[in-house]
């Protein structure tokens, strides 16, 4: 899922600071930013700095604060690397919204409560293009956002029961998280939150249900790629998405793919037109809700001065689920040695924060 281009948003901002401008857009543990704060800021920006940093320079927890200023400071395209899921992962330039994309964003708002005035807490990174996509959603529609991102669980449940949010939004990792972190601190008061909207993984049945009963909340199954945009809520495809099944993979049409029939993933299409995903396609590993592919990463790593070898490993995880690990061996005798965090910048800048290994181990063999 990934947000197009920014006229709209940057446009709902400027209206909101001229007619509105002490309305809220952002809270996080620092306070209130309003939209005449916000707008003031990316003013500022523009006027101090001729290159501006683009969303792939952040850090993947990069608070929501900063990913707004650095996407509205910009000049009005979102360069945001694909997954992966349909192709090579590459940068994707969109154009400005058609009338058929905005049908489609539309019924995804409407069918996930994403409404003016509708608070929209957001644990989601917004570097990734599932946090992002809300992130400006929120903002374009007028809906206040909270940041849970780069907070530790307990000041997540904190900051939900203050804001009290009308939606929550993250990966199942975060959600899971929460829920956890809920039960273990809140005990009898649990947060009441009417609509949870998980994405960018698989959503397992049982926390489904655990989220709806722990907090009262109708729960939402998105699903999409960076490539095609969002394609169904809770199985059914938005307007404007076709979906058809050939040989166990889903080929999918929408108005993102410009006319273009693509394959996402393996999955089946029920008598009631329900799109049930069932594994991927394209050898990536998800961690989290975001995607790595292990030998890009290898080959990738491999070509860094003074690396003998890599071998990456794919491992459980009990809070991710799986995760990567890098075992590295390089030369003993370099004047400057390979580092692990210069290895994983290497990895970041080449290929996308979700691609970075949680680990890089270093080991040295002799010339």
């Amino acid at each position: 899922m990934r947000p197009r281009r920014l006229l709209q948003a940057s446009t709902a901002l400027r209206l909101r600071a001229a007619t509105r401008p002490s309305s809220v857009v952002l809270t996080d543990i620092h306070g209130d930013l309003t939209a005449r704060d916000l707008l003031d800021l990316v003013h500022l920006i523009r006027r101090r700095s001729r290159e501006r940093p683009g969303l792939a320079d952040l850090p993947p927890h990069a608070p929501l604060r900063e990913v707004l200023l650095t996407a509205l400071a910009g000049r009005g395209d979102i360069d945001l690397r694909s997954s992966g899921t349909t192709g090579t992962p590459r940068i994707q330039h969109r154009g400005p919204l058609t009338p058929a994309q905005l049908r489609t964003l539309a019924d995804l708002a409407r069918r996930i409560g994403l409404r003016a005035g509708a608070r929209v807490a957001t644990a989601a990174p917004g570097v990734h293009g599932h946090g992002l996509l809300f992130a400006l959603g929120a903002l374009s529609l007028g809906a206040p956002l909270v940041d849970l991102t780069h907070l530790p669980a307990e000041a997540r449940i904190a900051l939900l029961h203050r804001t009290a949010p009308h939606v929550l939004t993250g990966a199942p990792v975060h959600l899971s998280d929460l829920l956890l972190t809920d039960q273990e601190l809140s005990g009898n008061r649990p947060l009441r939150i009417r609509r949870v909207v998980s994405g960018s993984d698989v959503l397992d049945p049982a926390l489904s249900a655990d989220l709806a009963r722990r907090w009262s909340a109708r729960v939402h199954d998105v699903y999409g790629t960076a490539e095609t945009g969002t394609l169904t809520v809770d199985g059914r495809p938005l307007k404007g998405v076709r979906i058809r099944e050939h040989h166990g993979l889903l080929l999918v049409r929408t108005p993102f793919t410009r006319g273009r029939e693509v394959i996402t993933d393996h999955g089946s299409i029920d008598d009631q037109g329900r799109v049930t995903v069932t594994g991927r396609v394209d050898g990536m590993v998800s961690s989290g809700g975001m995607l790595h592919a292990p030998r890009s990463v290898a080959r990738l790593i491999a070509t860094a001065p003074g690396v003998e070898s890599v071998r990456l490993r794919v491992v459980p995880d009990q809070r991710m689920g799986r995760r990567t690990v890098a075992e590295v061996t390089v030369a003993e005798d370099l004047d400057v040695s390979p580092t692990p965090d210069g290895l994983r910048a290497l990895v970041r800048d080449r290929l996308g924060a979700a691609s970075v290994p949680r680990e890089v181990h270093l080991s040295s063999r002799e010339r």
